[in-house]
């Protein structure tokens, strides 16, 4: 039993984002591939929301579709400043480069999660219109 409940530990152990990456050059580099892609997920989910909501024709729905322009606006300004800070505060070592690509992919993991949530899941048993995003791989990246 103990050597069920130790592998089920080490399975929720989260994996290094880049395990192969061995220089600091190499770790940024794969940190920032994942960026990108982990961008374009963001960008799917927002534009699913985007035609979610203008499909609909309906005036809540059309002042939703300009404060959620407005809202992804504001938190790309707050992931930048968020993350801008973090690397400003490592700006003598190395590593700051590192952890400020580590800060943007957990925020926009979180972000990406807060768009399916808020726009496309449904109250009822409707399946969403995106796969759910891994909510709990996120939260363990951001606490390691």
């Amino acid at each position: 039993m103990s050597a069920l409940l130790f592998a089920l530990a080490l399975a929720s152990v989260p994996q290094p984002r880049c395990p192969n990456a061995v220089t600091t050059i190499e770790v940024n580099t794969c940190l920032g591939a994942a960026l990108m892609d982990l961008d374009k997920e963001m960008d799917r989910y927002y534009d699913a929301a985007v035609a979610r909501l203008t499909a609909e024709h309906r005036a809540p729905a059309n002042d939703a579709l300009s404060e959620l322009a407005r809202a992804q606006t504001a938190w790309r300004t707050y992931r930048d400043a968020e993350c801008g800070a973090v690397y400003s505060y490592w700006r003598e070592g190395t590593i700051r480069t590192t952890v400020a690509l580590d800060c943007q992919i957990s925020l926009t993991r979180l972000r990406v999660f807060s768009l399916w949530r808020d726009w496309l899941t449904y109250p009822d048993s409707t399946p969403p219109i995106l796969p759910r995003p891994d909510l709990a791989a996120a939260l363990a990246e951001g606490l390691r």
